[in-house]
């Protein structure tokens, strides 16, 4: 498999200014998404350029907002 887009999850934590353990619960709870291959944990690259343009990119409420979108936007019936 390719991780060409994707973040490992330590360097997406470090983006994000949170625990690599708080962003696998925020993927546990559903407001994270990642690819995981070989037991290694991906963040699509989109969604933290989209965590990125955000005017609030730290707060959660805010992160959770964009991962909801994020989802919708990749969503199988949107990608087909």
């Amino acid at each position: 498999m390719s991780t060409s887009g994707l973040a490992p999850i330590a360097d997406a934590a470090k983006r994000l200014g949170r625990s690599p353990w708080t962003l696998k619960r925020w993927y546990r709870k559903g407001h994270l998404p990642v690819v995981i291959s070989q037991e290694q944990w991906f963040v699509p690259e989109s969604f933290l350029a989209m965590v990125d343009a955000s005017p609030q990119p730290g707060r959660a409420g805010v992160l959770e907002e964009i991962a909801a979108d994020w989802f919708a936007a990749h969503s199988p019936e949107r990608v087909a």
